[in-house]
């Protein structure tokens, strides 16, 4: 993990603190106030005299404080590395000299008379944890530029939607290589593809997400009042027996997860549906002793989310091979994924009487991601997110491009999405 890291993997070999409280290594700006959501310290450790002597020779320049802290983000490693010089003249020539060995510039930061050095192998991942640490002011809208390669589907077999998206990937790879092209086979009896692919469209001229499609799509029909748009294509070239389409999306967020409409709450909102059982006895009465104490639509919505707090009520797990086991089945077995989370969350509110539904993308620095919007008539949709049960609120992370009111899911990806950030 330090192959690029401007510190030799023996400088804190012997140092190593575990830290009794949040905080990180050294004070003023490079010293982070507090611990964000979903960051947790493994251990910290500042140098010694002696391994800050050794530094400064290396770097050449003197040094006044060096600090070493590894995090978990959201279950996954992070180094960080906070290097301070008497100056800031001195921090920037260094930081000239330095950011000239790394593959990306997030990797290594100027902050006033500091380098701070995240160690790991994602740039989105570096660059959340500048802003989250509060080493970089953090944006209040974000543009995401975004390319991947998708499935129109019409059925979909969601105990095996996530091994077919990387039986596709590894076979895709290599196309001369029977025994992937047979698992595609196996796993293609649950799957009906279709022709049209249903997207997130809601917003404004300087909000609303826009696509461009390879091949393009013969038909467009906004649907949901505009707040999503069915583009149905023909004769899609295929690939391992499968219809491709590659996307090139430009998708806008916001701090502020609140999106104006003037959208009414209709049976579409409420309704049960096929994966959304609402209407069943055992969830209804779940449901009534969830917001038992609640008056308004906002503070039904905030009981679920606390019920759903991973670990309380259902455990978080991302050790499952099925992306989505189906309502009943989780509260019964009571662990899930993301998927399962969102899928309980419109559940319970829609039993709640609280118009809802599920919202489908990415988190950044992260893989896909499923989470929910509730309709406060008057105000707008609020986008939450029942997997962190609220307590991670949706913001300039969450990159929504798909919506569904009814559950189901019109998209099998096949790549891995390439994700820009560009900050507004």
């Amino acid at each position: 993990m330090l192959r690029h890291s401007l510190l030799a993997p023996a400088v804190f070999a012997f140092v190593t603190i575990m830290l009794p409280c949040p905080s990180v290594g050294l004070a003023a700006r490079t010293q982070p106030r507090r611990v964000p959501a979903g960051f947790k310290v493994v251990r910290s450790a500042e140098a010694s005299g002696s391994q800050r002597s050794a530094m400064a020779q290396k770097l050449g320049a003197k040094i006044t404080d060096l600090s070493n802290t590894s995090f978990l983000v959201n279950g996954q490693p992070l180094q960080m590395n906070v290097i301070r010089f008497p100056s800031s003249a001195e921090a920037e020539r260094i930081h000239k000299s330095t950011i000239i060995i790394k593959t990306h510039p997030a990797f290594c930061i100027l902050v006033d008379n500091s380098i701070v050095e995240f160690v790991c192998d994602d740039p989105d991942l570096a660059t959340l944890a500048a802003f989250e640490l509060g080493f970089k002011p953090k944006p209040e809208r974000a543009t995401y530029k975004i390319f991947f390669r998708v499935a129109p589907v019409e059925k979909t077999d969601y105990a095996a939607w996530k091994n077919l998206s990387n039986v596709f990937a590894l076979a895709n790879r290599d196309p001369n290589n029977l025994a992937l092209q047979s698992r595609v086979e196996m796993l293609l009896g649950g799957f009906r593809f279709g022709n049209d692919l249903t997207l997130r469209t809601a917003g404004d001229a300087q909000t609303a997400p826009s696509y461009s499609f390879e091949p393009k799509p013969a038909k467009t029909t906004p649907l949901a009042g505009g707040d999503t748009t069915r583009y149905t294509f023909q004769d899609l070239p295929r690939e391992v027996n499968i219809p491709v389409v590659s996307l090139n999306a430009t998708i806008h967020t916001s701090e502020n997860p609140l999106t104006p409409t003037s959208r009414k709450a209709g049976p579409e909102l409420l309704s049960p549906t096929e994966y959304w059982p609402s209407d069943d006895p055992e969830i209804k009465k779940l449901a009534a002793e969830i917001t038992a104490n609640c008056n308004t639509p906002q503070q039904k919505t905030d009981a679920i989310l606390k019920w759903l707090l991973p670990g309380k009520n259902i455990t978080f797990t991302e050790s499952l091979t099925s992306a989505r086991a189906g309502v009943k089945n989780v509260l019964s077995r009571k662990f899930g994924q993301a998927w399962d989370f969102s899928d309980c969350f419109v559940t319970l509110a829609r039993a709640s009487r609280v118009p809802s539904r599920q919202v489908c993308g990415w988190f950044f620095s992260q893989n896909a991601h499923v989470w929910a919007e509730v309709l406060y008539e008057g105000a707008g949709w609020k986008q939450v997110d029942p997997t962190a049960g609220g307590a991670t609120e949706c913001g300039i992370y969450h990159i929504p491009y798909t919506t569904s009111e009814d559950g189901s899911m019109s998209i099998l990806y096949l790549s891995r999405p390439q994700i820009t950030l560009i900050e507004n």
